[in-house]
């Protein structure tokens, strides 16, 4: 009997290893959006364009695993035509390929020349596709094959592929082919301060199948408010002149509500500069100089200017190159940088920097300025740790004070009985120590005359500071 079992087992193993496994040195993700739409919805009983996105990591692909053919299955009830196709591309370069359709529900792209290298890359695939008219929630799937038309795999998993906040599976919510209520109560008024904005106010929906609202300046200039809370949208940087608005709600961007009575507004030049940017930071560093700041709340802006001049200057002079242009696609940028690449001199020195926000018509802010002392030796000498003023309050101990030397770099202080009061060591990329008066316990030093001593490497310098309070 023991012996029985022991055969059945090993039998089993032998089965179970001859399972042919179905895996692959490519790995993939994927997601299906609708085009225009972001929360995978479309319509019964309606075509809408469909967009597929493939995210194919083919670093690591083994012979025989070539791509020949993409497989689309889409789920019973849609259907769609070889003429639907609209193409495909592999990082936005597009692809020569023919299309089969099997049964009005499997798409298999053919593509003419076969992917054989290594590179990891996105491909899209574009084509109509006609919705049924059942309410459910219709599951996609993908597979690759090879020249043997042998699948690559198991379906691609589903993943964001695409980089947007979007529909991040291969899934699409069917609903009923029913529009939502108009909205009311639009209206559209000009700005008053000199921008050229309208601002845009409704009553908000109440439908709870409602995912946004769809905003028509001039019928072919369309705006996507991606909320169905919204009550109100700024339109900015309006083209000056005569221009109408109206407004849908949609539960899917292919089912919209009727357009809201038409409002017209009358709007002028942008005449208003723009705010100054805010927080300016400024870093010297032993390869230049770097500039940090805020942006401004201005909407219009679309570039910094960054202005430059020497403590005698009696005005500031724009560098060269020193414009930042404001990326509108990256929508919720905050912070600047700008890196001045001049040559440090030596000794101690004052400069001054000044951004500037521009906006589309040019108008240009108020200029946001921040003043950078250099020294080649602590200061202020003496500093007052009680003081209000930040240039007064915190003593600043410069690398720069030995010139040519490398290594690390701290500070040591001592009072005049020769007693360790204060301690400080710089991190790696740190050209200046700062002490605030305060010894190890955390407590303010008493007033009077400190000796410190400051070594970069095997290098350093000694000298006094004195402390009022």
């Amino acid at each position: 009997m023991k012996d029985t079992l022991l055969n059945t087992f090993f039998i089993i193993c032998i089965i179970v290893i001859a399972i042919p496994q179905s895996f692959s040195a490519v790995t993939s993700i994927g997601e299906i959006n609708v085009v225009g739409e972001s929360k995978g919805i479309v319509p019964a009983s309606s075509t809408v364009p469909l967009l597929v996105t493939l995210s194919i990591d083919r670093s690591l692909a083994e012979p025989g695993e070539e791509i020949k053919t993409i497989e689309i299955t889409m789920p019973k009830g849609f259907e769609t035509k070889a003429t639907d196709f609209k193409g495909i591309t592999r990082d936005g370069e597009k692809l020569l390929a023919t299309v089969n359709i099997s049964g009005g529900n499997v798409i298999r792209v053919e593509l003419e020349k076969d992917i054989r290298d290594f590179q990891n890359s996105i491909y899209d695939i574009a084509f109509d596709a006609r919705t049924p008219n059942t309410i459910f929630l219709a599951g996609f799937k993908v597979i690759l094959r090879n020249n043997e038309d042998t699948p690559i795999g198991e379906f691609i998993r589903p993943g964001q592929a695409d980089s947007k906040l979007n529909n991040d599976d291969f899934t699409l919510q069917v609903i009923p082919n029913v529009p939502p209520a108009p909205v009311t109560s639009f209206t559209a008024v000009p700005d008053t301060t000199g921008e050229n904005d309208v601002t845009l106010r409704w009553q908000k929906t109440e439908d709870p199948d409602v995912n946004g609202y769809i905003i028509y300046r001039d019928v072919e200039t369309v705006i996507n408010v991606e909320n169905r809370a919204s009550t109100t949208f700024r339109d900015v940087n309006v083209p000056p002149g005569e221009h109408t608005y109206q407004i849908t709600a949609y539960k899917s961007i292919f089912l919209q509500s009727e357009r809201s009575v038409q409002q017209k507004v009358i709007v002028t030049e942008d005449s208003a500069a723009p705010l100054p940017p805010t927080s300016i930071k400024i870093d010297a560093k032993m390869e230049g100089i770097e500039l940090n700041w805020n942006a401004s709340v201005s909407r219009d802006v679309v570039k910094y200017k960054i202005s430059f001049g020497s403590s005698e200057a009696t005005t500031l002079e724009p560098l060269t190159e020193g414009e930042i242009t404001v990326d509108n696609a990256a929508n919720g940028t905050s912070e600047y940088k700008y890196f001045d690449q001049r040559q440090i001199p030596k000794g101690s020195f004052t400069f001054t920097y000044a951004v500037t926000a521009i906006d589309e018509a040019g108008n240009e802010s108020a200029p946001a300025k921040k003043r950078l002392r250099v020294f080649d030796r602590p200061f202020p000498n003496p500093f007052t740790p009680l003081s209000g003023d930040s240039d007064f309050n915190t003593v600043v101990f410069p690398k720069r004070t030995i010139e040519d030397s490398e290594g690390e770099f701290n500070v040591l202080l001592f009072n005049l009985n020769g007693v360790l009061v204060k301690s400080l060591t710089a991190q790696l990329d740190e050209d200046e120590l700062r002490w605030d008066g305060k010894d190890e316990s955390g407590e303010i030093v008493e007033s009077g005359i400190y000796i410190y001593q400051l070594q970069v490497g095997t290098s350093y310098t000694t000298g006094t500071i004195i402390v009022a309070k």
